[in-house]
């Protein structure tokens, strides 16, 4: 007979070698912890932090206690919700330590801390509501003898302390307009001319803002900063003639001025042939000075400068110079050499200029004009070549260094009484008075 017993399956063993047993250890099972909450007593334990302050082991706080100002209605009242803590100590040589309970209306108004006992052999654990303070150390000056003191007046530091601490709204306020009329021991007819000597406090706060001011500029120093990055061209400041305060090289370039095309021009005016521009400065000027080469340069070189603006596009407070196609047309028969010395010089990101650019242009027109007019400039021609209005024209020049003038009385019967009023003109004096730079003062916060 066939045997016919099931098959068993047979355990792997371990690869290690190695068995892990089920069987655990038996242990003793925690003990139950009873809570008890203890409340009503006068004191309460307090947990104090000293941020930044290594407060020594050996200082005592005194504690002063006074009502709270809201105190909550309804039960689970505790001396910590109806009463208010402040301890302080004077036992160190310069400094008073003060411990006041966080604001009612702080972040962590509604917090509570507790201070716990717990006793393993009973599993007993007492837990009792506990004041959470911030301690803080002020430095203290060195007070006079009590003999110098004048009782009165320590009498009134006492008391205006206690209401600085305690007091209501009213009394604070009260005191602080009392401390802020009060009259400056320095300032006092008693002292006469005896000064006073300054306390250890306040010359270690001299001291502190001397450190700190050594480095700062002066404001002369800053003046020079603001004057150095006025939209204005160099100026020769050290020069003794006015001519020499600017010339062509600082204004133009003198190999810029070589490559201005004044040719045509002369031989036009020998032709006895009239020319004519867009610029109402440049065309009252050009015949006046057929003989002088360089002057024809310079107002040609403001003939150029005036087409480019007239040709440019307006972006809110930025200009952009005419496309490639139209520049042709604008620059006429100026050299590109020029054109780009135009462009390095006062132009930006692809021809933009921005107002500090455009207000350098400018500037540079009036210290051109100066030459021209030998440093005496009717400023109708060129602000109505900018349109601009007089007040504005003016500041330009002032801001050259040029003095604004009335037009002379001989020139102003030519013109209406209103219209001799606006018209201004501009002389370049030495020595050179420039505006001043203004410094506002910080707003108050």
């Amino acid at each position: 007979m066939a045997d016919t017993g099931e098959k068993v399956k047979k355990r792997k063993r371990n690869a290690d070698g190695t068995s892990k047993s089920n069987k655990r250890v038996a242990i003793d099972g925690d003990k139950q912890v009873n809570i008890s909450l203890k409340t009503g007593d006068k004191w309460a334990p307090v947990i104090a932090s000293s941020r930044g302050l290594v407060l020594p082991k050996s200082i005592s706080l005194q504690p002063y206690v006074q009502p709270r100002k809201n105190i909550p209605s309804g039960p689970g009242r505790t001396p910590i919700s109806t009463t208010e803590l402040l301890l302080q100590s004077s036992e160190h040589q310069k400094l008073d330590y003060t411990a006041r309970e966080d604001a009612a209306d702080g972040p962590d108004a509604l917090l509570k801390h507790y201070v716990g006992v717990f006793d393993p052999e009973t599993g007993k654990l007492e837990v009792m509501e506990a004041r959470k303070m911030v301690v803080r150390g002020t430095v203290r000056a060195h007070r006079a003898a009590d003999e110098e003191v004048d009782p009165d007046a320590k009498i009134r530091d006492l008391r205006n302390n206690l209401g600085q601490t305690f007091g209501t709204k009213k009394s604070k306020k009260a005191i602080a307009s009392f401390t802020e009329n009060a009259i400056n021991p320095l300032q006092s007819r008693e002292n006469g001319s005896t000064p006073v000597k300054i306390d250890a406090a306040s010359k270690a706060m001299l001291e502190t803002i001397g450190k700190a001011t050594a480095g700062m500029s002066t404001k002369a120093q800053l003046a020079a900063v603001v004057e150095s990055n006025k939209p204005r061209p160099m100026a020769n400041t050290e020069a003794a003639e006015v001519k020499d305060v600017y010339t062509t090289d600082a204004l133009i370039g003198d190999e810029v001025m070589k490559l201005i095309p004044v040719r045509p021009w002369i031989e036009a005016m020998k032709a006895k042939k009239a020319i004519k521009g867009t610029s109402q400065y440049v065309m009252a000027r050009v015949e006046n000075h057929s003989q002088n080469i360089e002057k024809l340069r310079i107002l040609r070189y403001m003939y150029f400068v005036k087409r480019l603006l007239d040709n440019s596009r307006d972006r809110r407070s930025e200009k952009t110079l005419p496309r490639q196609t139209e520049l042709k047309e604008a620059i006429e028969d100026m050299p590109y050499t020029v054109v780009d010395n135009f462009k390095r010089k006062f132009t930006s990101n692809g021809g933009t200029m921005s107002k500090f650019q455009l207000d350098m242009v400018i500037t540079h027109l009036c210290a051109m004009a100066c030459l021209v007019d030998n440093f005496d400039v009717d400023l109708f021609d060129l602000q109505s070549d900018l349109k601009l209005e007089t007040k504005a024209m003016s500041q330009y020049f002032e801001e050259i260094g040029a003095k604004i003038t009335p037009l002379p009385a001989a020139e102003a019967r030519k013109f209406d009484r209103a219209v001799a009023q606006t018209r201004k003109r501009a002389k370049l004096r030495l020595p050179l008075v420039f505006p001043k730079p203004k410094f506002t003062r910080a707003p108050k916060r």
